[in-house]
């Protein structure tokens, strides 16, 4: 057998993937977000009425934590927005092919790396005033002025931006790894 005749059986041999198959994996990613978003929803109303509680009572005495409160309420409602508008489920189209369900998934996961890429960028950027905020609040509007408590404040945020981004980057190598599998597929179906 020649190269040229290897190579040319190679893709015969090329495992083959039912539709089925791929048109529930779709589905299950599908399934997946639209419970992830659901959960987020759930959890920035309820986020959203703690934030609005404690600014409603601080209002009064501690207008700068009221205004961190306030900042903390925004920052859930824009992360959850952000993330809907980059990365939220979109529905898998029901008379696609083999070829074109592998594009779609592939698509889906693009959108959810995009967020694991970008989303810890946005979060940041509207966290900070929250936090400076708080840390202004705890100078300004307490005495004696509480610097354990805002040492805490900052090793908090020190770290939450360290694990933040750590898990960022784990999630956006699990999608890379996802995309490169669908590659592969596509290349053989």
């Amino acid at each position: 057998m020649t190269p040229q005749e290897l190579w040319q059986t190679q893709a015969a041999e090329a495992p083959r993937i039912s539709l089925e198959f791929v048109r529930h994996i779709a589905s299950s990613l599908e399934r997946r977000i639209r419970w992830r978003n659901a959960l987020e929803y759930i959890g920035c109303l309820v986020a959203c009425g703690l934030f609005g509680s404690s600014a409603w009572q601080a209002l009064s005495s501690k207008p700068l934590r009221a205004a961190a409160a306030v900042c903390f309420g925004v920052f859930v409602l824009y992360s959850v927005y952000q993330r809907h508008r980059i990365a939220g489920a979109e529905p898998s189209p029901a008379d696609a092919g083999v070829l074109d369900t592998l594009r779609f998934q592939r698509r889906q996961f693009e959108r959810q790396l995009d967020w694991r890429r970008l989303g810890f960028r946005y979060a940041l950027l509207t966290l900070l005033p929250g936090f400076a905020l708080a840390l202004s609040s705890a100078y300004f509007e307490y005495d004696p002025v509480p610097w354990d408590r805002m040492g805490l404040v900052v090793i908090f945020l020190i770290v939450a931006t360290g694990l933040g981004a750590w898990r960022s980057k784990l999630g956006a190598r699990h999608l890379q790894r996802e995309i490169d599998a669908l590659d592969s597929l596509a290349k053989s179906g």
